[in-house]
């Protein structure tokens, strides 16, 4: 990265922003905080708009709401995945030539929107109003008779739980002159009518039954009996349905406006960001002032868009403490890997991105794991075909890619352990066609040699953690510190390297066991003589020889966790293999077929998921917990370059 910093007269403020959003390769920072220094409090103010931005936002949200309008009505096919609409620039203008037609159709639509939005609230309230008629259907009185000369007519609800013939003699008791009827009952309340003189009103019996939890109805504006109000409720909504049909059909017309309300709805937000961008800017009375982050690589572009508008600007190397943006920089092979990066941590600026290193590991372990070339063909060929069709970006793009890879490295792996789809091949020939054939693998079959792929595993394990040791060297190195990363590793690369010929090597050749315990016993002396050697005390020292000794476990454990490549390659064979047996239950000849047809894409789709989805957890468990943990410095803060953020459009600067 390098630092960027830019002085140049406001007349060619514009030109400069929109050209550096063109080239989305240059971060800005605010700059704002200086005018607490007062040197450029004296001679500069902060720039920008922010009424105007807001304005902007706000227009842009309008715009939303009448783009989800239409796309609710829109009856094109909607794509699996959503993806930008590519545009040229010079036919992006030509649209935003007719801004102001587009701004009508904008308030047409939302128009209609408003009144299809305020019929559906009406709908509403009359559904709650059916809702709240239902119970009182058997009541024959009109709802709006509430008295007659002499007597109150009174409706209400208590809960289900009150005992109704328990109420009943109370209000009777309280005065005999009061009818109290129910007129409908559910699982949470009691319907009831009640009708007192008005003597007895003046008396209090609502107030003596809203001790037993009483609530009145009051049912204003209707007029007539429940079921007069819910006839003529649902005739009304009868009506507002139509209406609410003939408002969409009207949208429906539009939709063809969609397109150019999306790209009306990017312009503005390119010119709210823009906007927006300014508020980082310090300004004098003619000119302006600005700071940034630039990749190195792309200096020279950023230094003729500069020199064409006239800007006096700086690049410069950070400075220290400085809180850099990091972008990773990786081969093609591994950039689709960088997703897996992203998902951890960021290195810092300082640190080391393993990108490049660890995607090769991850390709290979990632296929050992599921280790079928039928699932790899298909994984291959899924994202394959999904990246032809669909011009997707961004991490949605690098991970389909990154399957893709892992989809080829499986096929590897799958022909070197024999499977097709588990054993289908063998399985389809004995129920079929009642003959055995026999696929032998290019190298073994784990089924029948685990422990060979236990021991391949363990050391591939070993290798993973040697490179990131490795890593670790080098960064150490780097920074000057040559006897850590001398005495941090070495000794460990003694120790590992020893224990296994000392305990395996006899498998290879008699010879290794010697040099392998020495070799074992002199790392471990080592480690226990220069692992506290930071420790500003003799005890200290001593304490942390020891505690570095006792790491040994911490590596046996490291290289065990590797065991699960062994685990996972398993497990795709066996699922699949059963999958296979249920299909041959079945019967042979043409039953066997269909079945072994039927059982085979659902059960293997699922097989295939399901260990897809264990392979990539696992492969990233061992880049995050055992690599990663050897070296890795996280907390980059991401490059964040000012660019044309649009949601609906991509830009095709060549046409």
């Amino acid at each position: 990265m390098k630092k960027l910093a830019v002085v140049g007269l406001d007349t060619a403020k514009e030109d400069l922003i929109s050209r550096l959003m063109n080239l989305e390769a240059v971060q800005i920072n605010d700059v704002s905080s200086k005018l607490s220094d007062e040197t450029w409090a004296k001679i500069g103010t902060r720039d920008g708009d922010d009424d105007k931005a807001v304005s902007l936002d706000a227009y842009v949200n309008r715009i939303g709401i009448a783009i989800e309008t239409l796309e609710a009505v829109n009856t094109a096919k909607k794509p699996l995945f959503f993806t930008r609409r590519e545009v040229g620039v010079k036919e992006f203008e030509h649209i935003m030539e007719r801004r102001e037609e587009i701004g009508k159709n904008v308030e047409y639509v939302l128009g209609l929107n408003d009144q299809l939005h305020s019929l559906q609230e009406k709908i509403n309230r009359h559904n709650t109003d059916l809702t709240m008629l239902g119970p009182w259907l058997d009541y024959d009185l009109p709802l709006d008779l509430t008295e007659t000369r002499c007597t109150d007519i009174d409706l209400g609800i208590v809960p289900v739980t009150v005992d109704f013939q328990e109420l009943h003699d109370a209000v009777h008791e309280e005065n005999e002159n009061t009818i109290m009827r129910e007129i409908n009952r559910d699982r949470e309340m009691i319907y009831l009518v009640i009708i007192s003189t008005k003597r007895d009103v003046d008396h209090g019996i609502i107030s003596f039954l809203k001790q037993w939890g009483y609530t009145p109805m009051p049912f204003e504006g209707f007029k007539g009996t429940a079921k007069e109000n819910k006839e003529r409720i649902e005739g009304e909504i009868r009506e507002m349905e139509k209406q609410c049909d003939t408002l969409r059909a009207e949208i429906a017309k539009h939709e063809d406006l969609l397109p150019d309300i999306q790209c009306l709805q990017d312009a503005l937000v390119m010119e709210r960001d823009r906007e927006r961008l300014k508020s980082s800017f310090l300004k004098t009375k003619r000119t302006f002032c600005l700071e940034g982050w630039v990749p190195e690589p792309v200096t020279k572009q950023v230094t003729k868009i500069l020199e064409d508008t006239g800007c006096y600007y700086e690049f410069s190397d950070p400075e220290e403490g400085e809180e850099i943006p990091v972008l990773l920089r990786t081969s093609s092979f591994a950039n689709p890997f960088t997703a897996v990066t992203e998902m951890y941590a960021l290195p810092d600026y300082k640190g080391f991105d393993p990108t490049n290193i660890f995607s090769i590991f991850y390709a290979f372990f990632f296929g050992l794991m599921l280790s079928d070339a039928g699932y790899g063909l298909v994984l291959f060929l899924v994202c394959y075909f999904i990246l032809k069709k669909y011009p997707l970006e961004g991490t949605m793009r690098k991970m389909f890619r990154m399957f893709e890879i892992c989809g080829l490295f499986t096929i590897f792996w799958g022909v070197m352990f024999g499977g097709y789809f588990g054993d289908l091949a063998e399985v389809w020939a004995s129920t079929v066609f009642g003959v055995t054939i026999d696929i032998k693998p290019l190298w073994f079959d784990p089924m029948e040699d685990p422990t060979k792929l236990l021991i391949f595993s363990l050391i591939l394990g070993v290798i993973h953690l040697f490179v990131a040791m490795g890593i670790d060297m080098y960064m150490k190195i780097r920074d000057g510190h040559v006897a850590d990363a001398i005495l941090d590793q070495v000794p460990w690369y003694m120790v590992v390297t020893g224990a296994a010929c000392w305990l395996g090597g006899s498998a290879i050749s008699p010879a290794l066991t010697t040099p392998g315990k020495f070799l074992f016993i002199g790392g471990m002396i080592i480690v226990l003589l220069t692992a506290g050697r930071h420790a500003p005390t003799i005890m200290g020292k001593v304490t942390g020889g020891l505690s570095g000794v006792y790491g040994i476990t911490g590596w046996i454990s490291d290289i065990l966790s590797y065991a699960r490549l062994l685990a996972l390659g398993l497990a795709t064979g066996v699922i699949a293999s059963v999958v296979n047996l249920l299909g041959s239950m079945v019967g042979t000849g043409v039953k066997g077929a269909i079945a072994l047809i039927i059982i085979g894409i659902f059960g293997h789709v699922f097989s295939m998921a399901i260990n897809v989805l264990g392979a990539f957890v696992h492969t990233s468990r061992l880049q995050y917990v055992e690599f990663f943990g050897k070296f890795y410095e996280d907390g980059g803060e991401p490059f964040r370059p000012f660019i044309r953020d649009t949601k609906y459009v991509k830009f095709d600067d060549t046409k």
